[in-house]
């Protein structure tokens, strides 16, 4: 969960990673006895130009984004930026409407590149964003404005009492991780264990653990954070978090109780070994105990922490569903912190499901905190739209934070509706007609 998260909670974080890192996504439980398929989704999931309209950008003329000897800023689809290179030639498409190559050079003018459209995914040209998409109808890739269109999603949001998260300037930022500091000293103060303070690039790790058990927690941090930004289009040099992201890790249930009870107001935290905490403004601040568990659980809790804070602070504020939040979280902890556990476990899920024919009948209602045994079927349920097509769960699930209600975005992305969804999944583990 996002606010209270037991053992069972760290799955869905896998699936995001399989996704950014080319892993073969988490082994089913049970096999498909025949290939999943999107029955009539291909244009809806598909874009096209007809799906951005407006912000459709022209790749001729003096005003062209990509013109001639136009600075640029570009964002490659290996999460690599090339900064202030110039553009000196663009290879177009069947009537000037898409683009297939762009010829850019660096600031020295030693440096020449000729970069396919599909190496390329966002343009920085002034003070504008593009982004390149490829148009199904076109069979080539447009551009398209994303300054305007996230401008128009905002207002969007704004109707719904959500908003994009905005930018933070390297002032603001050093201040917010001043005041980080200042609190976490104060968390120091409390307590009459030793404690470490380790700051990476985009985390403030506190802890009292002992000082060898550190690096096995701290060294894959930015690490992970990175493969998340891939997954989802984010540079990966890009800190989204306000400020950084605080962890704060605890040897024993005592000092983690206590810590959440003191600091973040927070008396209900017995029966869980982590918890993520979100605030309006976009702080977050993970807090978990070691404990008896072995170092994996402990790991894995960080991760499916750590990813509800990463996915919280991608494009807007608006949160997702129980079952999607805490299935992405699960998938991407059980890819980082492999553990066989988690296998037998789900497994153990699925076959309450086969028997029952029903995923617990609040699975899909956002309003209901799921189940222990129901974090596993989440997180299989994820991992099978991800077999899908990962490129859809992807455009699903920011669907969602750009204002889309889950049906809508289900049926824009993948041509379903919640119904079809479910008698798919359920043929896939051999249960028909499987209730909600």
């Amino acid at each position: 969960m996002n606010q209270r998260i037991n053992l069972r909670s760290w799955v869905l974080l896998a699936t995001v990673l399989a996704i950014a890192v080319g892993l073969p996504s988490e082994q089913c439980v049970y096999s498909q006895s025949s290939k999943a398929k999107i029955k009539g989704a291909a244009s809806k999931a598909s874009p096209s130009s007809d799906d951005f309209g407006k912000y459709v950008v022209a790749l001729t003329g003096d005003e062209s984004p990509i013109a001639p000897q136009k600075k640029v800023t570009l964002l490659l689809s290996n999460g690599k930026t090339l900064t202030d290179f110039e553009v000196t030639e663009s290879l177009l498409g069947k009537g000037n409407e898409t683009l297939k190559f762009l010829s850019i050079t660096d600031p020295d003018g030693k440096k020449k590149q000729k970069l396919p459209s599909t190496q390329v995914t966002r343009i920085g040209s002034g003070e504008r964003q593009y982004e390149l998409i490829f148009d199904s109808t076109k069979k080539g890739h447009i551009l398209i404005d994303i300054t305007a269109r996230d401008a128009d999603i905002d207002q969007r949001l704004r109707s719904q009492r959500q908003r994009l998260w905005p930018e933070q300037s390297d002032e603001e930022r050093a201040k917010t991780i001043a005041d980080y500091k200042e609190f976490l000293e104060r968390v120091r103060a409390s307590y009459q264990a030793q404690s470490h303070l380790h700051e990476t690039q985009f985390f403030l790790f506190f802890t009292d653990l002992p000082a060898n058990q550190i690096p096995q927690y701290v060294a894959n941090l930015d690490k992970m954070y990175v493969k998340l930004c891939e997954a989802f289009g984010v540079p990966k040099s890009k800190n989204l978090f306000l400020g950084k992201c605080i962890i704060c890790a605890f040897t024993t249930e005592e000092s983690y109780l206590a810590f959440e009870q003191k600091f973040l107001d927070n008396p209900n935290a017995k029966g869980t070994q982590g918890l993520y905490h979100g605030s309006s403004d976009g702080r977050a601040i993970i807090a978990c105990f070691r404990g008896n568990t072995d170092a994996a659980t402990l790991g894995a809790v960080m991760v499916h922490e750590t990813t509800h804070g990463v996915t919280s602070r991608i494009r807007s504020t608006v949160g997702l569903p129980p079952w999607l939040g805490e299935g992405m979280a699960d998938w991407i902890a059980h890819a980082v912190v492999p553990r066989s556990i988690a296998a037998e476990r789900q497994k153990q899920s699925v076959a309450r499901v086969q028997r029952s024919g029903s995923l617990g009948g609040n699975f899909f209602d956002e309003r209901s905190s799921l189940e222990a045994w129901q974090y596993d079927i989440a997180s299989h349920l994820v991992n099978f739209m991800v077999q899908l097509d990962s490129g859809r769960f992807r455009s699903f699930f920011l669907s969602i934070k750009e204002g889309d209600a889950p049906e809508e975005a289900l049926d824009r992305c993948y041509g379903m509706t919640p119904a079809e969804l479910l008698a798919q999944y359920g043929r896939s583990i051999g249960v028909a007609n499987l209730r909600p």
